[in-house]
């Protein structure tokens, strides 16, 4: 399986840059924000930092914000998956192509050589360089929003792997490191909307961790936005509406800074943690913050959007899983009617062991 890098990931387009220069203009403008130096050196480090990368880099690369609102999550698998690459990355893998991208003519693989070729118009584009695709044709017109330029990006369903798939079953970690090119398309968003998510999810932080209100950070963001002569889109301009929901756990809502459902926390025990190795405890605490999809997602619908893209605890998210908030309040009432208020009419099963006794 792919273990290191993603193919490309040190390879931006003209298109790409623009819009991590404008996530770096927003950075630092709700940096400068930030009275306390110390605090402002915590939040570029940890949050905002810009990495000019497909994959928010290595080591002291991009914060968490470009992580989680520009990035597709690093993955690792027997698949030409990325290991974290642009959620607007112009190829996706899909089990059948959604209609808001294009589907390619077929896939050839070089047996020698173990490569594979994507063939798109009658060309041949290696891994290394589909990120220079470019389909001409702006997604805006299927989401129904003119604002929102990105193109459509090009698909490789499951149909066109099926020939392929005795020989690929034999390809070592090397193979499909040195193939790891398209990205889920579960997790595809055209690049308007991951700017926007990297705003609201930087004005949440700043309001809950940093004692900069959601107002002034938000004002922040409009100046860089025309700065940028940048037109926000129709889901932007709605969220502002709703601008507190933002900074809230979308399950339990509390505040991102205070414990889940606002319960009393509880000692932890400790673990064994390598003593040579960085402690990563911290993330797995229940109050941790995480990213939050309000609809799980899919591959027919593109849901990294402003409206359902959230910071929330871990415990919440966890909770959550791969269901829609909905549906997991659903669960959660059926539970707790169970735990607490059918008990007592629940047919008494003791007797029939009283012969066992």
């Amino acid at each position: 399986m792919a273990k290191r890098r993603t193919v490309s990931a040190g390879k931006l387009t003209d298109f790409d840059r623009k819009w991590l220069t404008i996530a770096e203009a927003i950075a630092q403008k709700l940096e400068g924000l930030i009275q306390n130096q110390d605090k402002r050196i915590e939040f570029h480090v940890g949050w905002s930092k810009v990495s000019f990368t497909r994959d928010a880099g290595t080591g002291k690369g991009g914060g968490k914000l470009q992580r989680d609102a520009l990035c597709t999550r690093g993955r690792t698998d027997k698949a030409p998956f990325s290991n974290r690459n642009l959620r607007w990355h112009p190829l996706i893998i899909a089990h059948e192509t959604p209609d808001w991208a294009i589907q390619i003519q077929k896939i050839e693989i070089d047996v020698d050589g173990r490569r594979v070729y994507f063939v798109i118009d009658n060309e041949c584009y290696p891994a290394t360089e589909v990120h220079t695709l470019r389909s001409y044709q702006p997604i805006g017109d299927i989401l129904g929003d003119p604002h929102i330029t990105t193109n459509k990006p090009f698909c490789a369903p499951l149909v066109l792997w099926k020939d392929h798939a005795n020989v690929l079953r034999c390809w070592s970690d090397d193979d499909w490191t040195n193939n790891s090119c398209a990205i889920p398309a579960a997790e595809y968003s055209p690049a308007e909307y991951c700017i926007e998510v990297f705003a609201l999810l930087a004005i949440a932080i700043l309001d809950n961790f940093y004692n900069v209100s959601c107002e002034t950070a938000m004002q922040a963001v409009l100046e860089v936005f025309r700065e940028q002569n940048y037109e926000p889109t129709h889901q932007f301009a709605e969220v502002l509406n709703s601008i507190d929901d933002m900074l809230v756990c979308p399950l339990c809502k509390a505040k991102l800074n205070d414990q889940p459902a606002r319960i009393s926390p509880r000692d932890r025990p400790q673990v064994f943690q390598p003593p040579w190795r960085s402690p990563k405890r911290e993330e797995g605490a229940p109050e941790s913050i995480q990213l939050f999809h309000v609809e799980p997602l899919i591959e027919t619908e593109i849901r990294h959007t402003p409206k359902l893209t959230r910071y929330g605890h871990r415990w919440c998210n966890v909770a959550m899983a791969d269901r829609s908030l909905e549906e997991t309040l659903d669960f959660m009432e059926a539970v707790v009617r169970v735990h607490r208020g059918s008990i007592a009419s629940m047919p008494d099963k003791s007797s029939n062991f009283s012969d066992l006794k």
